[in-house]
């Protein structure tokens, strides 16, 4: 039978919604029984939650205090969800816009502490701004050429070509 190694490092221990939830509801003064059947887990889970680490409820964490207030957080928050095109700001750009002298990983670990989280876009801009100038000087250069010379093209992008010419 083989031997499981020891992690080197302890694991660390993330703040997900579910676990955000939880904490709320103990902080709103539900059991932890409570607590747990409206966070939707399992009591053996929540009472995990409760007793690893320095995280007990109704108690501050030791050690140095956060470099982000809460008040500062929640400044941002509201300005950031205020408006859609606030939402897509890079972190480096927030720190900038507020006065925050912290990395991306600080502004992002302090909007974790609310539950807050973020998501990589699905799709990229279609095209960049060089492949922007290319086309315009493209265009440019041959606004004056004649109808029968487009018609006459190929276009090899991997659509259907329809034969316009009559």
């Amino acid at each position: 039978m083989a031997c499981i190694p020891k992690r080197k490092t302890s694991r660390r221990e993330y703040e997900t919604p579910q676990r955000s939830r939880f904490r709320a509801y103990l902080e709103e003064g539900h059991s932890i029984s409570r607590a747990a059947h409206l966070a939707k887990v399992p009591r053996s889970t929540a009472r995990g939650w409760i007793t690893t680490g320095d995280r007990r409820p109704g108690k501050e964490r030791p050690g140095r205090p956060p470099i982000i207030s809460d008040e500062k957080i929640e400044e941002i928050t509201k300005w950031m969800t205020g408006h859609f095109d606030r939402r897509a700001i890079p972190l480096r750009q927030t720190t900038e816009i507020f006065d925050i002298k912290a990395t991306n990983n600080t502004l992002s670990t302090a909007f974790t502490r609310f539950g807050y989280h973020h998501h990589i876009p699905d799709y990229k801009s279609f095209l960049t701004d060089k492949q922007k100038l290319k086309r315009w000087t493209f265009s440019i250069e041959n606004w004056n050429r004649p109808k029968e010379y487009w018609q006459r093209s190929l276009y090899y992008d991997e659509t259907t070509v329809q034969n316009t010419i009559r």
